[in-house]
């Protein structure tokens, strides 16, 4: 068994995407321990704790990829009923305005301002007991977006998609940039590396190299 499958066999993860945005919330557990993380709760956030409850998982840490509101929008819901400290990068913080998000109608109630627990940079390693994450920093989306490795499952936020990429016509965004760390970082990752992108279907940096009509990758 190689290390990836190793991780893998430690891993669980389940999806649950919000029903207004398609935002995918990805709950992270270990099976064989009771620990879980949670990856970009936004409008779900009353399901994600549901599961957390009759599963009776101790949230250890809430990761962001980026500071929309679909992302961010359950993230102190779960951080007040858990007090799972919050992982996020800084620069994502000027793009956090807390005063039109909570006028929001879709904006899970006792939506407020929340504290960055983890400042993440890239290459940052953040422990999950005996497993280690890596944090790639990969601006282009927004200019503090993030994605978490776990050997080869990447959480890549609104940076990839499945044939597609994150727009660049929102705050923050860069369209040079997001081409940039998709070449330069993403694809640089083993083919083979399992994408949970923000929104849609799971895909492979292989697949993406090859397929994807807004980045292919250099030849």
């Amino acid at each position: 068994m190689t290390p990836a499958e190793a991780l893998r066999e430690k891993l669980a993860v389940s999806v649950f995407p919000d029903d207004l945005f398609g935002e995918n919330c990805y709950l992270i557990r270990r099976r064989d321990t009771m620990a879980a993380l949670a990856v970009d709760p936004g409008l779900q956030a009353d399901r994600v704790l549901e599961r957390l409850r009759q599963e009776r998982l101790t949230l250890e840490r809430i990761l962001v990829t980026h500071g929309h509101i679909d992302h961010v929008g359950g993230v102190p819901a779960l951080h007040r009923e858990t007090g799972a400290p919050i992982a996020m990068h800084p620069d994502d913080l000027a793009i956090l305005d807390w005063d039109r998000f909570a006028q929001l109608p879709f904006v899970p109630s006792g939506f407020g301002p929340f504290d960055i627990d983890t400042r993440l940079a890239h290459d940052t390693t953040l422990s999950f007991q005996d497993v280690s994450l890596r944090v790639l920093h990969t601006p282009g989306h927004t200019q503090g977006s993030v994605c978490f490795l776990f050997g080869l499952d990447c959480y890549a936020g609104d940076t990839l998609f499945q044939r597609g990429v994150g727009r660049t016509d929102l705050p923050g965004g860069d369209t040079q940039k997001i081409v940039f760390s998709i070449r330069n970082v993403l694809y640089r990752l083993p083919k083979k590396t399992v994408v949970y992108p923000g929104h849609g279907p799971s895909t492979t940096i292989e697949e993406e190299m090859l397929l994807n009509p807004f980045v292919p990758a250099d030849r």
